[in-house]
């Protein structure tokens, strides 16, 4: 079995911020493969499961605010058992990427993300995989950089897409859901390859 945990915060209020983009593609997914969500209270999250090539998979997203992800994550974890957290990918925002590009790891740091230090601090390890989301400002001068943003970092996560950004979420889903797939039937070098060296 192998998870996929999308991360965001709760409530109307945070479902079109760029700091959401993680759970939105969870979302896409269960909407792509006809998966249907259960809410679980005992496991503070919201739980579906689709099939890729045979491949059981369970799509899921916390009910908990981001920097309280960790604990829903490892009662997902424990739940649907995942006792090797190669078989788990956390889908985050990462503003350190221009919108548009995505970067799948295997591991790492939370590279200051919230959401990833409840996780690596509740599970006790990094050694699960990351599918970061591009929404920082694309450079000018070089598109495959972020510019990061002109406003307070807190403002711009929590802040909507531009027009301009909202009308390109539809590729960007789809390129982030193939990201989701090629990870969860592939080998991993294979799918990271693919990930790394695609861009909208």
């Amino acid at each position: 079995m192998k998870l996929i945990v999308g991360l965001g915060n709760p409530g109307t209020s945070y479902a079109g911020t760029r700091h959401n983009i993680g759970r939105r593609l969870i979302e896409h997914i269960a909407a792509r493969e006809g998966g249907s969500f259960a809410r679980k209270p005992s496991l503070r999250a919201c739980a579906a499961e689709v099939s890729w090539d045979c491949e059981p998979v369970v799509i899921a997203y916390p009910e908990s605010y981001m920097n309280l992800s960790g604990g829903p994550v490892k009662l997902l974890a424990e739940h649907f058992g995942v006792r090797d957290y190669k078989n788990l990918l956390i889908v985050v925002d990462d503003i350190a990427l221009p919108f548009g590009r995505f970067r799948l790891r295997g591991d790492g740091s939370p590279g200051g993300h919230n959401g990833l230090a409840s996780i690596e601090d509740t599970l006790r390890s990094a050694a699960y995989a990351r599918l970061r989301v591009g929404i920082g400002v694309r450079r000018e001068d070089d598109p495959n950089r972020s510019a990061g943003a002109d406003e307070p970092l807190r403002d711009y996560v929590l802040a909507a897409f531009s027009r301009a950004e909202e009308k390109e979420i539809p590729g960007l889903l789809e390129q982030g859901a193939e990201a989701c797939r090629r990870w969860a039937v592939e080998p991993f070098a294979k799918a990271a390859h693919w990930v790394n060296s695609t861009k909208l």
